[in-house]
């Protein structure tokens, strides 16, 4: 049996794999295990099987060596130490946007929202380059490159760079100095990161944004469809400087949390265009997609246990 799971920080999928496709999908809440091999001992309790062969796991956190740990929860998850736990079973362990990286490529119309049409421009001889970019608990970056039928998505770690200068300006624009309160790419492009934001250019502590998001248009809101407004503008510009790094000119695939629901009400339309003055540098303007699918990291996963 072949296992794949895709371990958020908040909630875990897992499901078997029959000829390639999903089986048995469950869903669970971190918090109610201590480790991820119980959680495993769990699934396959409640599914009836035995202990897989084949395990690939993507985890909302850094992997190094086929082993990480979650960003939000203290799980050590190792490749090394599952296998031996399920019966020498082969075990892989990668990062969730990599999983991502590795299906979105062939998601379909029905698993993606598209929020900006692209030009094509010049890709990859005999090949495709693509970008998974994730904003949600964390922020993190999937670069996708296909050539001759060979998917690789390097495994990086993006968020903690340093904040582009470019959203730096943006951000003292809209309130004084409000940059020096943002370090990194992830403490502005994340779950707590757009708290902050808003707390701070709306002078009120905001504790979640979902209230602020689902008041949208009411005149009481005024000053919080007016931040989030700002904000999704930050989330494009930052797609600027992404674009230029990556050239992902077959697509750049939004997924999380917070990408989902920073570009709802019409919010999208910050995203038409941007990269309108990079023709000195690249030619065409890659699409710009929502990954809609909840599946799509196991998807991921599937391949990456059909590669082996």
């Amino acid at each position: 049996m072949q296992l794949v799971a895709d371990i958020g920080g908040t909630n875990a999928r897992l499901a078997s794999l029959e000829a390639g496709r999903l089986h048995t999908a469950r869903s669970y809440k971190n918090a109610a295990f201590q480790g991820f091999d119980e959680l495993v001992t769990q699934y396959l309790s409640d599914t009836a099987q035995t202990s897989p062969k084949r395990l690939v796991a993507a985890i909302a956190g850094p992997v190094q060596g086929n082993e990480g740990r979650l960003t939000n929860l203290p799980w050590h998850v190792s490749g090394p130490d599952m296998s031996r736990r399920f019966a020498g079973a082969d075990v892989t362990i990668v990062n969730d946007l990599t999983a991502l990286g590795y299906a979105a490529l062939d998601l379909g119309a029905v698993q993606l929202e598209r929020l900006a049409p692209g030009l094509q421009g010049k890709a990859l001889r005999g090949g495709r380059n693509a970008l998974v970019v994730g904003i949600g608990t964390g922020f993190n970056v999937s670069p996708v490159v296909e050539s001759e039928g060979q998917r690789v998505c390097p495994a990086v770690e993006v968020g903690h760079a340093s904040l582009p200068v470019a959203i730096a300006r943006k951000l003292n624009g809209i309130k004084p100095a409000l940059a020096d309160e943002f370090q990194s790419i992830e403490s502005l492009f994340s779950g707590a990161g757009r708290r902050k934001f808003l707390s701070l250019v709306c002078e009120q502590n905001v504790e979640r944004a979902t209230p602020y998001l689902a008041a949208f248009g009411a005149a009481e809101n005024a000053r919080f469809d007016q931040a989030l407004d700002d904000y999704a503008a930050l989330v494009a510009a930052l797609l600027v400087d992404l674009r230029l790094t990556y050239g992902p000119e077959n697509g750049i695939f939004l997924a999380g949390g917070v990408a989902r629901s920073t570009l709802d009400h019409g919010r999208c339309r910050f995203l038409q265009g941007v990269f309108a003055d990079q023709a000195q540098f690249l030619s065409g303007s890659p699409a710009i997609y929502l990954i809609k699918d909840d599946s799509a990291a196991l998807l991921g996963c599937a391949k990456l246990c059909a590669r082996h």
